[in-house]
């Protein structure tokens, strides 16, 4: 298996050229070991987890600062270089919370791996009841992970206000715990504070949440940070957010 390919669950539909229907969460390899790689891919497919694999330490680097994974693989076949790509995870604000897990020469490596940011550790040879295990411990967290970035693809009104503005309606189109883009007819400001109602479907009171625009384009499209939401809001919101994140995971 070559560097940078890509396993995905055996339910993704890949038929004339189309996308997989759904992806599992997504876990970077780092390893140019085949029988390690042949091992993580059998049972991470199992479990319907959308895996990439890096041979080398510059090309999981790279597949870092373009990307993003709920999880990271670390193969400790040379352990310098291993610590060295976790430390460097663990400094990017994309990759600060991913679930980490080292893959160790001897069980002496365990306190320098934990101390650079892993999460799990298994000393070769990989057992495949521990294995199954570790994953099965791991895999919620790289849900809940992928929930804090989750960006669900969704249109409904939105209407917009700020003490500058008249209230207008916008249209969302995607939304997660954290933010929300949308398309607006009227041209909003990077760093302009707007305060935001919108009903999620599904539900039937209407949220209000105070949001910072971030990022506008050509096309009336915007990026919102939420900047005040409600106790009430938040728990919804998150509640709302998992249901769907859930409904698009692959079974």
């Amino acid at each position: 298996m070559n560097a940078g390919v890509i396993v995905r669950p055996k339910n993704g539909r890949e038929a004339d050229g189309e996308p997989a229907k759904a992806i599992g969460v997504r876990v970077l390899l780092v390893s140019g070991d085949i029988q390690t790689i042949d091992t993580l891919c059998h049972f991470m497919e199992q479990m319907a987890i959308h895996l990439e694999v890096c041979a080398d330490i510059n090309s999981a680097t790279r597949k870092l600062c373009h990307g993003k994974y709920e999880a990271m693989v670390v193969d400790f076949k040379d352990p310098a270089e291993a610590l060295e790509l976790i430390q460097e995870a663990r400094g990017m604000t994309s990759h600060k919370g991913a679930v980490v897990l080292a893959i160790l020469n001897s069980s002496n490596e365990m306190p320098d791996a934990f101390r650079a940011g892993a999460n799990f550790a298994l000393v070769r040879p990989l057992l495949a009841a521990i294995l199954k295990r570790t994953l099965s411990a791991a895999y919620p967290l790289m849900v809940r992970e992928r929930r804090r970035y989750y960006r669900y693809p969704v249109q409904i009104p939105v209407r917009v206000s700020s003490s500058a503005r008249a209230e207008f309606v916008a249209t969302s189109v995607n939304i997660s715990e954290s933010g929300m883009a949308l398309t607006s007819p009227v041209p909003l400001q990077v760093g302009e504070r707007v305060n935001l109602k919108l009903t999620l479907p599904g539900t039937e009171s209407a949220a209000s949440i105070s949001g910072e625009v971030c990022w506008t384009d050509n096309e009336g499209r915007a990026g919102l940070l939420f900047v005040q939401v409600p106790a009430v809001v938040v728990e919804r919101l998150q509640s709302w957010i998992a249901d769907r994140l859930e409904e698009s995971l692959p079974r």
